[in-house]
């Protein structure tokens, strides 16, 4: 056979095993290849889409460059493997356990495992084994429990029944929540948050109640406020033109926190609203009367 010929088919066999090895659920550490920088390939697409089910920003292109080994950096380093920016089949394992959601929840007056096991979609004993509780009838208000879920959509459900938010701003959706062609960099790209399309200096307001914990330039989310709301929650408000707020303060729904702007990447004046539950961004339109 013809060795151009040969290559191609093997290619071809390769990608093949890349796809299935690397479920739209994570990242296996079957027979994978070492994934690394300067690498491209259907596997390292899958590896990025796996990323961005974790909650992380990131171009989804195939190609392994900073932006993907920077993330892969920062998850190694938090989970306790060497921070080599490098896809073994020791990071593989631990992307696959990442896939499944933990949600740190703080107990409170009342609850008990059977009843957040029902709230998370998850089980007692997943919630018991995973905090490795030697008492699991005994939770004391202020303890903080790592829940395992097996979906960002039941934690998102659970979540919204606490907590009632509105709009932002007044304005029309420019752009929603999920994959898109990146408006400047022109690539397929997935977008955390919703666009609201208003004049610049219009008023942004806190969707919900909640505690300013971030203020400042993000890069190309521009200058941005972050709030802090119950259950793990947070709303971030992004592009904005000035920030009337300061970190720490304590807001009221409704609450006028900043100005629309185009700060950071943008092509003109918008609202870039996220919500957030932990690390995972969950679709505002879910959220929003």
């Amino acid at each position: 056979m013809h060795r151009s010929l040969k290559n191609t088919l093997l290619t071809c066999v390769l990608s093949v095993l890349m796809l299935a090895v690397f479920a739209y659920a994570g990242v296996s550490s079957g027979e994978a290849r070492v994934l690394k920088r300067g690498m491209r390939g259907a596997d390292i697409y899958d590896l990025q889409e796996s990323l961005v089910e974790l909650g992380y920003d990131l171009t989804v292109d195939g190609v392994f460059g900073s932006e993907t080994e920077s993330l892969i950096t920062e998850i190694q380093r938090t989970v306790g493997l060497i921070p080599d920016g490098i896809v073994g089949t020791q990071t593989a394992e631990k992307l696959n356990e990442l896939i499944t959601s933990i949600f740190p929840y703080t107990v409170q007056w009342g609850d008990n495992l059977t009843n957040l096991a029902n709230r998370y979609d998850t089980t007692v004993t997943n919630i018991s084994t995973y905090n490795g509780l030697k008492n699991p009838d005994r939770l004391l208000p202020g303890q903080v429990l790592y829940i395992p879920i097996d979906s960002v959509t039941a934690l998102s459900r659970s979540a919204n029944t606490r907590l009632t938010m509105e709009w932002p701003v007044q304005g029309g959706v420019s752009s929603g929540y999920g994959y898109r062609v990146h408006p400047i960099w022109r690539n397929r790209h997935f977008h955390g948050g919703i666009d609201i399309a208003a004049p610049e200096g219009t008023q942004v307001k806190a969707a919900a109640s909640g505690r300013i914990i971030k203020v400042g330039n993000l890069g190309n989310y521009g200058l941005c406020v972050v709030l802090q709301h119950t259950g793990g929650v947070t709303t971030w408000y992004g592009h904005n033109s000035k920030v009337l707020v300061r970190l720490g303060d304590s807001v009221k729904q409704g609450q006028v926190i900043a100005l629309v702007g185009k700060t950071g990447l943008a092509t003109g004046a918008h609202l870039d609203f996220r919500i957030k539950i932990g690390e995972h961004t969950v679709n505002p339109l879910d959220w929003l009367p």
